[in-house]
């Protein structure tokens, strides 16, 4: 049982049309190729969000904070749903496709056992980027407008306009229910991050300002919890801020970032490369012609990015 019979399309075909506990053994290690490849490709992600991506606060008061990025075990829970989503979505569409080409009768464990073992192209597709992402450089960032929930700042000194009027208050503890914090210029005017110049994003930055909105304000003065369910900050200042919930950011890259178009073009082409393999395979198996092939390898990829997959 060699590495070519799983890569080579008419040895595997050959292979898992040989003998029952053939099929067998191709399905158990087709579901080895599948738990190794989650495995590898969150350890993958994991480094590469940790290890390769630099990003600051481009806002002032916030500077100490950091991005949220999801821990392996999270990054591991949403690889396992997002590959499942994708066995499912290639065996229903190939399930159809024996429908129409009138292969009724076909065992379902030779398709599902086909569809498992093409993992392996996908685990030596994580293999070979490995290296090639650890030699690259970090690639920088800079957030310039970010939504937040659940905030706490500390020993703060607010003074912002609510519906009522202007209004100032202190306190060791101030929570705020939903932040969003943003540059604009002197005149109010939102500025347009929209430039691959470096040197004009340092500019747009250093001719803008931070402006910070805030709801469900709560802090305790003279013993007695205050609320305000608005306020719009005009001064503050506080020692350390920490909050709960990133729900949104505009990134900008602010250097070379070569390490993160190396990894947003992974998954599109091992998958690519993947589907091929399997609707390849798919045309030995059940005798397909090759415009079957052409057919299913641009359904399936539709479909992949269509729901994100990509």
């Amino acid at each position: 049982m060699d590495l070519l019979s799983f890569i080579i399309p008419g040895k595997l075909v050959n292979s898992i049309l040989s003998s029952s506990s053939e099929l067998k053994k191709r399905l158990v290690i087709g579901v080895v190729f599948l738990a190794v490849f989650i495995v590898s490709v969150s350890l993958l992600s994991s480094f590469f969000i940790e290890e390769k991506i630099e990003v600051r606060f481009e806002l002032t008061g916030f500077e100490e904070l950091k991005p949220q990025f999801p821990t392996f075990p999270q990054m591991l829970l949403s690889r396992t749903i997002y590959v499942g989503l994708a066995i499912m979505i290639i065996f229903i569409i190939l399930r159809f496709a024996l429908y129409f080409i009138k292969k009724v009768d076909v065992k379902v464990s030779a398709l599902i056992t086909l569809i498992l073992s093409s993992f392996i192209i996908l685990l030596i597709a994580t293999t070979v980027i490995t290296p090639i992402l650890i030699a690259q450089p970090k690639s920088p960032y800079i957030i310039v407008d970010a939504e937040l929930q659940e905030v706490k700042v500390y020993n703060g000194t607010f003074t912002g306009y609510t519906k009522q009027g202007v209004v100032s208050f202190s306190s060791p503890q101030i929570t705020i229910g939903y932040l969003r914090a943003y540059r604009v210029f002197p005149d109010m005017k939102m500025v347009n991050w929209r430039t691959e110049s470096f040197e004009e994003i340092q500019r747009l930055i250093s001719e803008s300002k931070t402006v910070v909105n805030m709801s469900n304000i709560k802090w305790v003065e003279e013993g007695v919890e205050k609320t305000l369910d608005e306020l719009g900050l005009a001064d503050g200042r506080w020692t350390s801020i920490e909050y709960n919930v990133y729900l949104n950011a505009l990134w900008i890259n602010v250097g070379p970032a070569l390490a993160t178009q190396i990894f947003s073009l992974f998954l599109p082409v091992s998958w690519g490369l993947t589907i091929l393999f399997i609707v390849r395979c798919f045309m030995k198996l059940y005798q397909t012609s090759t415009s079957t092939v052409l057919i299913l390898w641009i359904i399936i990829y539709f479909v992949f990015f269509f729901m994100g997959l990509l």
